[in-house]
């Protein structure tokens, strides 16, 4: 029993020794010539799948992904390559960049126990960053991988005859998308167009953390963009089918809310602008017209479109826009109620009554921070019946009073016991 005990397990050590060197033996071959031709492409994508997962991975965090592409793809190549690498996998460049994110993590980690108006500006500064970033990506990054896919679906055609021993097998495209892949005046802008709509969805979360004013709800949202980026990069892991896949999915998500993103990355850019360098309309801005966004649905225009409160000839206030900042102007009428201009902490407001007896009113229009302290000419430019605190603002003041009240009746007894 013994004895035929140790043969299995001789045979069993036998049988995994053969089998560990067997793997060592395909790990140490060398490479097939298909692996060659793959390998040899320096520009950062070599396929459909892996070009669509990493612009999609770019768009969600410009400079964390320009910087990761530029590191994988710096120590990925050969020593006597790197110096025909692109100009981000320069250590100078994405060492730079990691820096940035640093910093950025620096800011969110330290920041959270610094009050509101401590770190709200680095989160304004940190919009604009990513502004920039997206806009040095779309130059830069999104026409070299439009051109490596475009190289590499080239390239495979020609390959078939010299690795057919190989046994490498291609699949032919379609005929759109191939023509539309090696076209690189329909590549590129379908590119750029792709990392856009997914740019604005991201930076629109980036708009969110900025203008909130809770520090755990900015950690949620931050998380949210990590999960993308982590979901893009595992399911492209898994398999670039999957990781194209899941960025044509977010892809389209950034298509159907693209009009919103607009609108709130427009209003997050120049409320932050305004904020950030203190800017102060005069008499002569406002009788040349208010700039404001929307604050609810008027006359099926969305709620944060940016407008411009006017007189018409007649006198009377009229809200023009355009459509996507190009599209020709239009008009809409604002509605007949008694207006009111609201005083806000960072920015005022035009608001409407309910009712001519009810008190409560109704906020129509978001003015830009530049308008504070502009108030009553706003008001007796546009006949507003009055010029009142806003909510926020009759809230702050109401606990600043209370704090005094309390800090003076607590002395006045410490005076009265000393006494």
């Amino acid at each position: 029993m013994n004895t035929l005990f140790t043969r299995r397990l001789f045979v069993m050590i036998l049988v995994a020794l053969v089998g560990v060197s067997s793997l060592g033996a395909v790990e140490s071959s060398p490479p097939s010539p298909a692996e060659k031709l793959r390998e040899s492409m320096l520009l950062p994508g070599v396929s459909l799948s892996q070009g669509v997962s990493e612009i999609t991975g770019v768009a969600i965090s410009p400079l964390l992904g320009v910087s990761a592409m530029g590191v994988m793809t710096y120590y990925k190549t050969e020593p006597h390559l790197r110096h025909r690498l692109p100009w981000y996998c320069h250590p100078g460049v994405w060492g730079t960049g990691l820096a940035l994110i640093l910093v950025c993590f620096l800011k969110d980690f330290l920041g959270a126990a610094a009050p509101p108006l401590v770190k709200k500006p680095l989160d304004f500064l940190e919009l604009f960053e990513n502004k920039l970033s997206a806009l040095v990506a779309t130059v830069g990054f999104v026409p070299l991988v439009a051109l490596a896919m475009a190289q590499f679906n080239k390239i495979q055609p020609q390959a078939v005859n010299h690795l057919a021993d190989s046994g490498l097998a291609v699949m032919p495209l379609a005929s759109v998308v191939d023509f539309g892949v090696h076209t690189p005046w329909i590549s590129i802008p379908v590119a750029m167009v792709a990392f856009g709509v997914v740019w604005l969805s991201s930076h629109a979360i980036n708009v969110l953390i900025a203008l909130s004013p809770f520090g755990i709800v900015d950690a949620g949202l931050k998380l949210v963009k990590l999960g993308l980026i982590a979901l893009v990069a595992g399911s492209y892991l898994i398999h670039p089918y999957a990781g194209a896949a899941v960025s044509l999915l977010l892809i389209l998500i950034g298509m159907l809310f693209a009009g919103w993103s607009f609108r709130l990355t427009l209003f997050g850019t120049l409320m932050g602008r305004d904020f950030l360098l203190n800017k102060r309309a005069t008499t002569t801005d406002v009788e040349s017209g208010v700039k404001g966004f929307l604050a609810r649905r008027t006359s099926g225009v969305p709620v944060r479109t940016l407008v411009r409160l006017q007189q018409d000839p007649a006198g009377s206030p009229v809200l023009t826009y355009h459509p996507w900042l190009l599209l020709p102007e239009r008009r809409i009428v604002v509605p007949e109620a008694e207006m009111v201009i609201c005083k806000g902490l960072l920015h005022p407001s035009l608001a409407q009554r309910t009712s001519k007896d009810s008190a409560s009113v109704r906020d129509t229009l978001i003015l830009l921070p530049r308008y504070r302290r502009q108030e009553e000419v706003i008001a007796r430019h546009f006949g507003c019946q009055e010029v009142m605190d806003g909510a926020f603002l009759r809230g702050f003041r109401a606990m600043r009073l209370w704090l005094v009240e309390m800090l003076s009746s607590g002395r006045k007894l410490v005076e009265m016991h000393q006494g």
